[in-house]
């Protein structure tokens, strides 16, 4: 589909209603933001918004997908035609899964790191704590057994800790707890960094916090920290052997690095019916793009070994991996989620060594 084209012939005809964008969105009961976004060729209409666009824009949906007004000659070629390309992108629209939200429409793109920034930045300044829900230690995501049972961390007394994804501060409250004294958080996102600076202030707890891409050069000392962690934040790089190789630079000798992530295979198998179905495939590692209410996310597919051979290539030997699931907590969750967690790892977490 043009979607350029789409846009512009929905601008057009929204025009030629005397609508607005606010009054055409609250007509649809969508974001104005939404509206532009379709206008300016950067999405399609969800499938339950196309018949009630074309009664509003008094179209009909072969006319929607040509973007453009039909005569009755054209009008079989254009409906194979659009067939054709609705089945191409049907191709393209793959299921996907983030934690334990399932996404709606989510399309393979070539990525571009400035956009990826862009667009996730977005997200997490916006929505993303409230859409995705917040994991922070003791948890480490998903079903996972809590680090009170995997003791991945270790003893923590007087070390220097950094966290990758701080988010909202509470991790650093519980590596504080259990003795940490030189406390350091990077994160993406402006008020994930703000969000973090008031929890851990009202806890009278002091930390060194770093807004900046965790792939980039931000000013982090060299050879300096006893454990770095990440507690589902590692996923979001855009450039998983640059983040190991920089994350390596800032351990001490024998330093550790620990994190967690939400298992490749979840992110294939959607719940439906009641049964596990494959939805993706595990050596899909291309980069999508999912919406996300009124905002959007990029993220690639990375397979469980695309981790640990990065690691190994950046000089990290490692020591455990996690991929169990807490048994108990599954089955006293009663939703689809929990009943998965039964069947496969939602999630996994890495404990790697600087030696």
């Amino acid at each position: 589909m043009d979607q350029a084209k789409i846009g512009r012939f929905i601008a057009k005809l929204r025009k030629q209603q005397k609508l607005t964008q606010c009054e055409f969105a609250e007509i649809l009961g969508i974001s104005n933001k939404t509206v532009s976004k379709w206008e300016c060729g950067n999405g399609m209409p969800e499938l339950s918004l196309m018949m009630p666009i074309c009664d509003i824009l008094k179209i009909n949906l072969n006319e929607l997908f040509s973007g453009e007004k039909l005569t009755d000659a054209d009008y079989k070629k254009k409906a194979e035609e659009n067939i054709m390309k609705l089945i191409e992108e049907a191709e393209k629209i793959k299921k996907n899964i983030v934690g334990g939200k399932d996404l709606g429409k989510v399309a393979n793109i070539d990525m571009d790191v400035s956009e990826a920034h862009k667009t996730n930045i977005e997200f997490w300044n916006t929505i993303g704590s409230e859409f995705l829900g917040v994991t922070a230690l003791p948890k480490w995501g998903g079903y996972l057994p809590s680090e009170e049972k995997l003791n991945l961390l270790g003893d923590l007394s007087d070390k220097r800790v950094l966290e990758i994804g701080c988010g909202n501060g509470h991790s650093l409250k519980y590596v504080a707890d259990l003795g940490a004294t030189d406390l350091w958080g990077l994160d993406i996102s402006a008020n994930q960094i703000e969000r973090t600076e008031n929890y851990l202030r009202t806890q009278g707890i002091s930390a060194r916090l770093i807004c900046s891409p965790m792939e980039d050069e931000c000013g982090l000392p060299i050879d300096y920290f006893d454990l770095i962690y990440s507690v589902y934040g590692i996923g979001w790089t855009t450039n998983l052997d640059k983040t190991f190789k920089r994350i390596y630079s800032y351990l001490k000798k024998d330093g550790v690095f620990v994190f967690g992530w939400s298992h490749p295979i979840h992110k294939c198998v959607s719940v439906e019916g009641g049964k596990l179905v494959f939805s993706n495939s595990y050596f899909n590692e291309e980069w999508y793009c999912a919406d996300m209410s009124d905002k959007e996310i990029m993220l690639s597919n990375r397979m469980l070994s695309t981790y640990i051979n990065s690691l190994a290539r950046n000089g990290f030997v490692v020591e455990e991996l996690i991929e169990e699931t807490d048994k108990e907590k599954a089955m006293a969750s009663d939703n689809d989620f929990g009943r998965k967690a039964l069947m496969l790892p939602t999630a996994f977490a890495i404990k790697a060594r600087k030696l």
